[in-house]
């Protein structure tokens, strides 16, 4: 699963005041530290799933067997509600995730050691050429430390359909918002959900759906009003929750949108082959794999399951202005080091191997969530089972393709006050009980949001 956001900014924040001057000094003492062949690392992340770090750890330990690697995975809101107080008391883990989204590298940046010098060392002085494009940036935070190594990139702004469902029911992928209805009278008529949405909670998942409708209606619109070039209820952004109020009374969002977050809420609908489609992005990948797609439904509760073929598909043009729904994407996340480990030789042993070397990173690519931060990595399909290779290889080999060729970012460029902003803007939308004309919406949403300088050009 994916975490789109920070929660508990304050109390972060002010944890950061305090860091933040002890953080730069301890680097010199932690880039001193050579990596070790033995020893313990205890690793706590949103993501991957543990089935796949499993995997990785599997493969790091015919390497370095005398490191022992412990992997906890948690839901998106209790990672981040659980990691900055263990932090905080000094019994935090030695390496944890961290990505780009809502301003993370400032965020939980001070608590974590600079990774360049391990990257030089790792990779020679030309080391920032030999990861995905914009990855270390993204991961940079504002004091010029590199705080997280990327272990990955990822594209959003797609949609993933259950082709068995939509071969029943006799239903067609969509590509506009008619076939988009038409689509959804038809499977709805065989007793299934058409679309999943999971709006609910704090989780923001809902701006991933409002981006995509937004680059329908105007390509350049959401880092536009991300980034303060742009307002949020200029009327390409009253646009983009009209049409989302639209999809709501017309049957294509699903009417549970509001009972849950995206993870468990859509992602179990879809999973259990209750949904016909759900927003996700790359890591999605993942569950077209004959393994994971059986673990990821039993978690989901399904009792001995039969997989599904899962098939990627453009977000339809809801605006129906010809432009389509461009993907966005940058660096998933990465591995951040604990300044405070004390086993910080491990832990540079262990990143290392998982983000720079040619082992790790090919484990990282047949794993077939995310695509690798090593450039030229690519899935060995030979190492790869899928539920249907026929269909489903060239699919995401397409989508790989055109992943790695975004030009937008995901949540990068965009703040954690704003995605919030968006969040409750959609809950607004999609609440039948909240009477609010849909510009004060766009105009409360404005109000509420802060433009984030990331990336911008002076």
């Amino acid at each position: 699963m994916r975490m789109p956001n920070l929660a508990a900014i304050a109390v972060i924040a002010a944890a950061t005041v305090v860091l933040a001057g002890c953080s730069a000094g301890a680097d010199t003492t932690n880039a001193a530290v050579k990596p070790s062949d033995s020893g313990k690392v205890t690793w706590w992340g949103w993501t991957p799933d543990t089935s796949v770090a499993e995997r990785y750890i599997a493969e790091f330990n015919k390497e370095y067997p005398k490191i022992k690697v412990t992997y906890k995975n948690f839901e998106n809101v209790d990672f981040r509600t659980t990691l900055t107080p263990a932090l905080d008391s000094g019994k935090g883990p030695d390496v944890f995730d961290l990505s780009p989204a809502g301003g993370s590298p400032d965020t939980w940046g001070p608590y974590a050691i600079d990774l360049a010098p391990l990257a030089k060392s790792e990779l020679g002085s030309d080391w920032k050429s030999k990861i995905g494009a914009g990855y270390v940036k993204q991961l940079t935070s504002s004091d010029g430390r590199l705080v997280s190594m990327p272990i990955g990139g990822m594209s959003a702004g797609f949609l993933w359909y259950n082709k068995d469902i939509f071969d029943k029911a006799g239903a067609t992928v969509p590509t506009d918002y008619d076939s988009w209805v038409a689509t959804c009278k038809k499977i709805t008529a065989i007793g299934k959900t058409c679309f999943t949405v999971g709006a609910g909670g704090q989780d923001t998942f809902p701006t991933d759906m409002f981006h995509s409708i937004a680059n329908s209606v105007d390509p350049s619109f959401f880092l536009d009003a991300s980034t303060g070039k742009a307002k949020w209820d200029d009327p390409e952004g009253v646009e983009v929750l009209q049409i989302i109020k639209k999809m709501k009374d017309d049957g294509i969002i699903s009417g549970n949108a509001l009972d849950g977050p995206q993870y468990p809420l859509a992602n179990e609908a879809f999973m259990k082959g209750d949904a016909a489609m759900v927003q996700m992005g790359f890591w999605y990948s993942q569950y077209a794999g004959a393994e994971s797609c059986k673990s990821a439904m039993e978690a989901a509760g399904v009792s001995n399951p039969t997989c599904f073929v899962q098939l990627p598909a453009a977000f339809p043009d809801v605006a129906g202005k010809g432009n389509g729904s461009a993907y966005f994407g940058e660096a998933d996340y990465g591995l951040a080091i604990n300044a405070d480990s004390p086993n910080i030789a491990a832990s540079k042993t262990f990143v290392s191997w998982l983000t720079m070397s040619k082992t790790g990173q090919q484990s990282v690519a047949n794993a077939i969530d995310l695509l690798p931060a090593l450039q030229g990595t690519a899935p060995d399909w030979s190492a790869v089972q899928l539920v249907d290779n026929d269909l489903q290889r060239p699919a995401i080999e397409k989508l790989s393709k055109e992943s790695t060729s975004t030009t937008q970012t995901r949540q990068w460029q965009t703040t954690e006050t704003t995605l919030d902003a968006i969040v409750v803007a959609t809950q607004q939308i999609l609440d039948p009980t909240v009477n609010k004309p849909v510009k004060q919406v766009a105009a409360d949403l404005q109000a509420a949001a802060k433009a984030s300088t990331v990336g911008v050009k002076k």
